[in-house]
């Protein structure tokens, strides 16, 4: 089952690669992501893109912005270009297609956000010569790693479930645009919370250690990710998708 896996992962990353992604986004894009997050950025953030422990923040939700479009296109996109009977009719069998098709789309995320930081790594280090050599500070680095394959695991076991069901490409795009702006409303309302209560809230984080938040914050996050797999499993029904 695992060669099975890695079979449809594998098919589902040349394709990606090769004709990019629903939203158009060919290998010259992500050129251009690696340039724009991995150049321009640091360069205007200096050390603090190294140092600043928001980056844990950034490189924890980088991958579901990448995830989010290669996603949509796992089962709508078979089913547009009517290739969906062909691989069901396989001797695959259903978790081989379905996990194959969510580890391509969690290592898609996770590679390029990986690159991603390599080359910002390389952008500060190349503008503070002289200096020394800079690294991320290991709790940081590993922050990241973490939170790039859990964030990018979400993402996947959204998209699959959402590419499942929809219809079109079009529509799980929509939907997961949705489910972007779910996931971010919690920080847009921040500003509407009470003074009082944003005091209590910085309070309590800044006497926490922030080692324990992230580990219950990854601990919560690796639940949710297998509590979605667990349900895109029991939804795959191969003889509902060839009717559908």
């Amino acid at each position: 089952m695992i060669a099975d896996i890695f079979t449809v992962a594998w098919k589902e990353l040349r394709e990606m690669l090769v004709q990019g992604d629903p939203r158009g986004r060919s290998r010259l894009s992500l050129f251009l992501l690696v340039i724009i997050f991995g150049v321009v950025i640091p360069l205007q953030n200096g050390r603090d893109w190294i140092d600043s422990p928001v980056s844990v923040i950034i490189w924890g939700w980088m991958p579901f912005l990448w995830v989010s479009g290669i996603v949509a296109d796992s089962f709508a996109g078979e089913r547009e270009r009517h290739t969906l009977e062909s691989l069901l009719a396989t001797r695959l069998s259903d978790r081989a297609i379905l996990i194959g098709k969510f580890l391509a789309a969690l290592l898609y995320g996770c590679v390029l956000t990986w690159i991603i930081l390599i080359v910002s790594l390389v952008t500060v280090n190349v503008t503070n010569a002289g200096g020394g050599l800079l690294l991320f500070p290991l709790p940081l680095a590993a922050g990241a790693v973490i939170f790039s394959i859990l964030i990018s695991g979400l993402a996947a076991s959204i998209g699959v479930l959402v590419s499942l069901r929809a219809g079109s490409v079009r529509q799980a795009q929509q939907l997961m645009s949705i489910g972007m702006l779910v996931l971010f409303l919690p920080f847009m309302f921040l500003q509407f919370i009470p003074s009082e209560v944003r005091r209590s809230m910085v309070d309590f984080l800044t006497n926490t250690d922030p080692v324990q938040i992230a580990i219950l914050v990854a601990i919560g996050l690796l639940i949710l990710d297998g509590i979605l797999t667990a349900i895109g499993m029991s939804l795959f029904q191969r003889s509902k998708l060839i009717l559908d």
